[in-house]
């Protein structure tokens, strides 16, 4: 359940071992978060977390798909946080005067990260390729409301789609931000995420 970054990714995983699978989404691959992000990959920002060990291997992971996908957007790349005033005022240097970001006054700047931690990739041609992959290998999109998981004798054997059972051996929630609906359904389960934000501006200027 989910046509975002990770109910994709689990498709074509699935795939790559031979195993097809519906992607359930209400309104299609990629079509909210994954396909609107930043695509911001950092190799060493969750270390001392309970997922620091899982970050790096998505980190290395991200890198493989890419490679094997021929993803043109995939980069290293060097990361720095920039402290700014609002001020208005431009640093002075030649380098700086085109830089629409310095406009607001920048203070002072210091590394988060250089090529071998740090990577970018675009998220929504990342899943399109992926389900692509998937797709081609027998894995199928129906587009719908989930409403419910039907169980029989405490197994988990389809879900209800816009009033329609759909039968299934398993079921795997990827809902993203979307997954407190699921805690509807399934009253037991308990729900918890990390809010961050995220904000692209388009512009002329780089």
């Amino acid at each position: 359940l989910g046509g975002g970054n990770i109910g994709v990714s689990i498709a074509y995983h699935l795939a790559l071992r031979g195993v097809r699978c519906t992607v359930i989404d209400r309104a299609g691959i990629a079509s909210c978060a994954s396909g609107k992000a930043g695509g911001f990959l950092a190799r060493d920002w969750n270390d001392g977390s309970p997922v620091g060990e899982l970050a790096r291997q998505s980190f290395d992971l991200h890198e493989k798909v890419a490679k094997k996908l021929n993803l043109l957007s995939y980069r290293r790349l060097k990361c720095k946080a920039v402290a700014v005033d609002g001020s208005e005022r431009k640093p002075s240097g030649a380098k700086l005067k085109d830089l629409e970001w310095t406009d607001i006054g920048v203070q002072g700047s210091r590394p988060m990260g250089d090529e071998s931690t740090i990577a970018q990739v675009l998220p929504k041609q990342l899943v399109d390729a992926m389900w692509a992959f998937a797709s081609q290998h027998g894995s199928t999109y129906l587009q719908g409301v989930v409403q419910n998981v039907v169980a029989d004798g405490g197994r988990v054997t389809g879900v209800m789609v816009d009033g329609k059972e759909v039968a299934a051996d398993a079921v795997v929630l990827s809902m993203g931000p979307w997954s407190d609906v699921v805690t509807e359904m399934l009253p037991g389960l308990r729900m918890l995420g990390v809010k961050y934000h995220s904000v692209l501006i388009r512009t002329g200027r780089v």
